[in-house]
């Protein structure tokens, strides 16, 4: 197989995760969008039992179409498909989600979903993006299948380690880390940047821990979103993965006893209380995410202890003053986490362990979040009314619309069930925070009396 030509397929595989699935049966011929993988030149999909699955069970040939909405690099091909079972059985079902996440929601709440592998018979190669040049018809014999097993893509390791560490939880480390520093009365910049590069070694390693242990326990299935799958769809060795985590906080440590040196020792006991709440969030034998207890966990460490910990780096003293300020900050940390255990209360329970959602049911965590959102607002003007965060702090309710949003989906379960709602209040966290610290940065420069 010509070389350029594997390229352009490659790219296209790599840019596209879905295809139009063509397919003919007694009741006539069908097309349908499906999420497809890639492995070794072999077409994976997932299938609920609708017209197309009718379609392969009595003729297997197919034709599909796999392009970006715009035709200027697209292939043609046709195949035959290959049941290889329920998605529930099949390993090959990684293939997939590691493309195409949002599979596994309706994977897991439609039943009878089934894989297929479909082995390309002739592929119909366009590409217009550089020059226009004929369409390439390449036949998918032995060698060519071999050719792809050859040339597989590797995934560079630095982008597998980025997706180990899960750097979309990390707003919730910036937020009352910079919230403590600006409010302290002065600020020097090598102690906030040390605070932000050490927290969030620390958060970093924290996840990865979290999620050796979730998978070693059997609590992290294919099933479960909250994880970064790194480990669920095998895309790196467990020791080499619980090493990865080791390694991030023990750097975390080493800027620790750094900023001991330069700020004083409380340090070592805001570390410890840290480091105690995140280990021992999955470790046993506490295990505080297993037993009901992690929202505390999550709201004590990515709130009062960060918040006071980084004014503590500015000031040497202690205060209760970033304790309060961070709740806000803190309750919405809550509510990304119960947003993921609301969405996973069967697999929680399944798994045999307790969380918030899991006990007080679909009804009571939707009040439950509504009451966590609600309580970030309520606080940001229960402290302005105080004096303790200035005017434009109120900032943070051009954020309502998509409060507003995320608590109208808590109340619709089935929307909860086909949702994100741990992205989404994550999103929300973030545009709150920012408007937060952005308001208490513009009191010292721009003071309102």
């Amino acid at each position: 197989m010509d070389v350029e030509v594997l390229k352009t397929i490659q790219q296209v595989f790599r840019e596209n995760k879905a295809f139009t699935l063509v397919t003919q049966g007694s009741h006539g011929i069908w097309a349908g969008k499906a999420y497809f993988g890639e492995q070794d030149g072999y077409l994976y999909t997932a299938l609920e039992q609708g017209r197309n699955y009718r379609n392969l069970m009595e003729n297997p040939r197919v034709f599909f179409v796999i392009e970006r909405g715009v035709p200027d690099r697209f292939i043609q091909g046709e195949g035959i498909a290959e049941r290889l079972g329920p998605i529930e059985e099949c390993s090959e079902r990684s293939i997939i989600f590691r493309k195409a996440l949002e599979l596994v929601l309706f994977a897991k709440l439609i039943p009878g979903v089934t894989v297929f592998r479909i082995r390309p018979t002739r592929l119909f190669v366009s590409d217009f993006t550089r020059e226009w040049k004929p369409r390439a018809e390449i036949e998918i014999t032995e060698e060519a299948l071999a050719c792809f097993r050859q040339h597989r893509p590797r995934q560079p390791w630095l982008s597998l380690f980025w997706k180990a560490i899960r750097p979309f939880a990390f707003p919730a480390t910036l937020a009352p880390v910079l919230l403590g520093s600006l409010i302290a009365p002065t600020i020097d910049w090598l102690r906030l940047l040390l605070t932000l590069l050490g927290t969030m070694l620390a958060h970093a390693g924290v996840n990865v821990i979290s999620d050796y242990m979730d998978w070693r326990r059997g609590a992290d299935t294919w099933k479960v979103l909250g994880s970064s799958r790194v480990l669920v769809d095998g895309l790196m060795d467990p020791r080499t993965h619980l090493r990865f985590g080791i390694i991030l906080l023990l750097l975390a440590t080493l800027i620790g006893v750094w900023l001991v040196g330069l700020s004083g020792p409380a340090i070592w006991y805001l570390m410890a209380a840290g480091a105690a709440l995140g280990i021992f969030y999955t470790v046993p034998p506490i295990g505080l995410k297993y037993r009901a207890l992690g929202d505390i966990a999550v709201f004590l460490a990515f709130g009062p202890l960060m918040a006071l910990g980084a004014y503590y780096v500015q000031t040497s003293q202690l205060t209760w003053i970033p304790v309060w300020l961070s709740v806000p900050i803190g309750l919405l940390t809550i509510a990304i986490l119960h947003g993921n255990n609301y969405r996973d209360i069967a697999e929680d329970r399944a798994a045999g362990y307790r969380t918030v959602a899991s006990l007080i049911g679909p009804r009571g965590s939707a009040y439950y979040y509504a009451l966590l959102v609600a309580g970030a607002y309520i606080s940001v003007g229960v402290f302005i009314a105080l004096g303790w965060l200035p005017l434009w702090s109120l900032g943070v309710l051009f954020s309502l619309p998509l409060a507003w949003r995320n608590v109208t989906v808590a109340f619709n379960h089935a929307r909860v069930a086909f949702s994100f709602l741990d992205l989404l209040t994550a999103q929300l966290h973030l545009v709150f925070s920012l408007l937060l610290v952005a308001g208490v940065l513009l009191q010292r420069f721009a003071p309102i009396p």
